[in-house]
């Protein structure tokens, strides 16, 4: 609902494996965090048909949710691993190079953690979220 995906090759993946949770958090914030993620997922894209990305609801553990935003982009290379929550940081010919920063630190804030590693499923990116939870009733 956050994306008029003008570029129809590339599908979205909701998969909610947990029901009905509340994590704790500033909406705004968060959405900010899921934005920024989706963006950069979509930009790495190459415009070829079968691109995808896929936004995974799972449990962590019985205290925390993990989301997985994987794609099937490029991923991030290996030389920018250790700066890829950096201030100022980019790849891209636009942009401030904030967006990584502010969401690792939008997360932090929350009580949750946000870690990179590549896509098993898709060979791309993999942004890794953890939150706290509470389970609803019914």
């Amino acid at each position: 609902a956050l994306f008029d995906n003008n570029n129809d090759s590339i599908e979205f993946i909701f998969d909610n494996k947990v029901g009905k949770v509340t994590c704790m958090a500033r909406k705004g914030q968060i959405t900010r965090v899921f934005v920024n993620l989706i963006s950069n997922a979509v930009q790495a894209m190459d415009d070829i048909s079968g691109e995808i990305i896929s936004i995974t609801l799972s449990y962590q553990d019985d205290r925390n949710i993990r989301i997985d935003v994987e794609d099937s982009g490029s991923g991030v290379s290996d030389e920018n691993l250790h700066k890829l929550f950096t201030p100022n940081f980019t790849t891209k010919t636009s942009g401030t190079g904030l967006g990584l920063a502010i969401c690792k630190n939008i997360i932090t804030e929350n009580h949750g953690t946000i870690r990179y590693e590549k896509s098993a499923k898709y060979g791309g990116a993999n942004f890794i979220i953890t939150l706290p939870f509470h389970k609803e009733n019914g």
